[in-house]
């Protein structure tokens, strides 16, 4: 099941307009594939290769108790990436203090993104068929360049806002949102947030697991 919404029309949308959907598809993409055999070799992939890289490279823009949001890297279009730090790998298996907390950050990057800059988001979470623990994680990518054909024939995609400048721009706007009561007030957001290593609970060894360092 792939979970999605797109805003306005460069980000795929028919017409101006939110347009939110849910397609059922009959086998795992290639993307998740390549996911699955990285987990299966490592299974604090996720920490390691996403909130660990990001807390050790100052790209974190908020955190709460059970989610924690950062600038992403790796992707064609700037990304806010949202991380659930839940045990539970399904959303609906999160409790409703894990579901408000995701909600929350997703709602305040969407709020510090601004409704002129088109953007997707995605769901990612474990499929119905895998064993494997992986955490619930919703990606807001920033659809605000257009392929040109260079991209074709190279394979290379070139981003025009790198992940720091995009943590510069969203720092500053939830420090504004937060100030007037229009997002969550109990976020930590910037410097604020603790950014411990292997904060995600997904494979269940939080207590035990031996952390990357950053060489």
């Amino acid at each position: 099941m792939a979970v999605f919404q797109n805003w306005l029309k460069p980000a795929g949308a028919s017409f101006d307009h939110l347009h939110k959907q849910l397609v059922t598809i009959d086998e795992r993409g290639v993307q998740t594939e390549l996911e699955l055999s990285r987990l299966r070799a490592n299974p604090n992939l996720y920490n390691e290769a996403a909130v660990n890289y990001a807390g050790y490279h100052n790209l974190v823009v908020a955190e709460n108790e059970h989610a924690i949001a950062f600038a992403g890297f790796g992707h064609r279009y700037p990304t806010l990436e949202v991380f659930s730090k839940s045990e539970q790998s399904n959303p609906w298996d999160h409790s409703p203090a894990e579901l408000r907390a995701m909600s929350d950050l997703v709602h305040a990057c969407h709020a510090a993104t601004g409704a002129r800059v088109p953007t997707n988001e995605e769901w990612h979470h474990r499929p119905r068929d895998v064993d494997l623990p992986m955490p619930w994680r919703i990606m807001l990518k920033w659809r605000v360049s257009t392929l040109a054909g260079f991209e074709g024939g190279t394979k290379i995609y070139l981003n025009t806002i790198d992940p720091w400048s995009l943590r510069d721009r969203v720092v500053p706007r939830l420090l504004e949102l937060r100030e007037t009561g229009a997002i969550a007030t109990d976020l930590a957001i910037g410097s604020e947030a603790t950014c411990a290593p292997s904060s995600l609970r997904y494979n269940g060894r939080h207590d035990d697991v031996v952390t990357q360092t950053e060489p």
